[in-house]
């Protein structure tokens, strides 16, 4: 265990992390805790054969044979398996007091993750899938100190929600780098037919601009994305002439719909 691990009251919990349904995300969430927690042994579930060898590639872990031996081994756990799969994996497994679950499972309560699993403590967590990188900021609820030291030196940003609504529209977040990435898409396409220029030329162009503005938010953390937004686009400029027809076109408004489309169906925005 790392001399962090020992700092931040961590002494124990550390040195073993459980993943139970190994996915994309819950990798992602191994690969930035290897980082942080060099010493930590991660112990993996029989779910996601895959994902279970290429981890053993890259990180500290041992394969076992059923989700019971990986609760046994560690007291705090990473739960990655679907909604749908929570009901079977609380029939299958039995947990103490001892053990902490950090679940991943978008649109599913507390209350109904604490009565699966109880009597464990349960946090549930969101974040995307560059947080393997330690870019992506991790959402949690309900604020846990012992989650928020665990994941601080291993992400972008720890968030920490009082309330299980913010929590849920914290998801949204995650959801719109999808949108982003469409909209990327779709630019990159108008540029190729219109101008000549190649596809992945195109691509390459509006990713590293994106990372460009991304790295200005973070240079300027007083000042709100629309601020920069405007400027960029002064009026009299390029940028600016764009910025003025979107905005005449209300063009934000389908990003906005959707936003509430997607929130309107969590459990905890009825």
């Amino acid at each position: 265990m790392s001399q962090r691990a020992t700092d931040a009251g961590l002494s124990g919990v550390a040195d073993a992390i459980g993943v139970l349904g190994v996915g994309a995300l819950a990798s992602a969430l191994v690969q930035a805790l290897r980082r942080a927690w060099p010493g930590t042994t991660f112990h993996l579930s029989p779910r996601g054969a895959s994902a279970v060898a290429t981890l053993q590639t890259q990180v500290q872990a041992v394969a076992h044979s059923s989700n019971q031996q990986v609760v046994d081994a560690c007291q705090m756990l990473i739960i990655g398996v679907r909604p749908a799969q929570l009901q079977a994996l609380a029939d299958e497994v039995q947990f103490h007091a001892g053990h902490h679950l950090m679940v991943l499972s978008a649109g599913t309560p507390l209350a109904d993750l604490q009565r699966l699993f109880a009597p464990a403590r349960v946090t549930r967590l969101m974040t995307g899938l560059a947080v393997s990188e330690g870019r992506s900021a991790i959402s949690c609820y309900p604020p846990d100190k012992q989650v928020q030291s665990l994941w601080q030196p291993a992400c972008g940003a720890v968030i920490a929600f009082e309330k299980e609504a913010q929590f849920e529209a914290s998801v949204l977040a995650v959801c719109a780098n999808a949108w982003w990435l469409d909209q990327l898409a779709v630019m990159s396409q108008w540029l190729a037919a219109n101008t000549g220029m190649q596809l992945a030329q195109a691509q390459t162009l509006l990713a590293a601009n994106m990372a460009d503005v991304m790295h200005m938010l973070t240079l300027n953390p007083g000042k709100s994305p629309a601020e920069i937004a405007r400027f960029i686009g002064s009026p009299g400029t390029y940028t600016g002439a764009g910025l003025d027809h979107l905005k005449a076109a209300n063009a934000h408004q389908p990003w906005l719909d959707a936003l509430a489309r997607v929130f309107a169906a969590f459990p905890q925005a009825k």
